[in-house]
C-alpha cells in the first residue's frame, strides 16, 4: 500500500482527510479531493505535482479500504489512483457498465 511508504506528516493529512470525506457522496468527495490536489502544483514541477497529487488521492482511497465502486464519480477517482487493485476495479465496474464507460471516453 502506497498509504504505508507516506511520511507521517502525509500520514496525518491522508487521515484527515479520509475521514472528513467519507460523509460525502462521490460527487463531492471528487470535487473536494480536486480542490485539495491544486496546490500540489505550487511548489513543483508539473510532473511530480501530478504524481504527489495521485499519491495523495491513492492514499485516501487506500484509507476507505472499499472493496466495490458504486458509481462514475467513484470509478473515475479509481482510474487516477497509483494503486493498480484500484484501476483494477474501476476498469471491471466500467465494463458492466458501458453506458457510463462511453462517458468517460467521449
Amino acid at each position: 500500500m502506497l498509504y504505508e511508504k507516506l511520511n507521517p506528516e502525509m500520514k496525518r493529512m491522508v487521515d484527515d482527510y479520509a475521514r472528513r470525506l467519507k460523509i460525502y457522496d462521490w460527487g463531492r468527495r471528487s470535487e473536494l479531493l480536486a480542490e485539495v490536489s491544486l496546490p500540489f502544483g505550487e511548489e513543483l514541477d508539473p510532473r511530480r505535482a501530478k504524481l504527489a497529487a495521485a499519491g495523495f488521492l491513492t492514499g485516501v482511497l487506500e484509507r476507505w479500504n472499499l472493496q466495490e465502486i458504486e458509481d462514475l464519480h467513484q470509478a473515475r477517482l479509481y482510474l487516477m489512483s497509483l494503486n493498480p487493485e484500484h484501476r483494477g476495479l474501476a476498469e471491471r465496474w466500467l465494463d458492466e457498465h458501458p453506458e457510463e464507460k462511453a462517458a468517460i471516453e467521449e
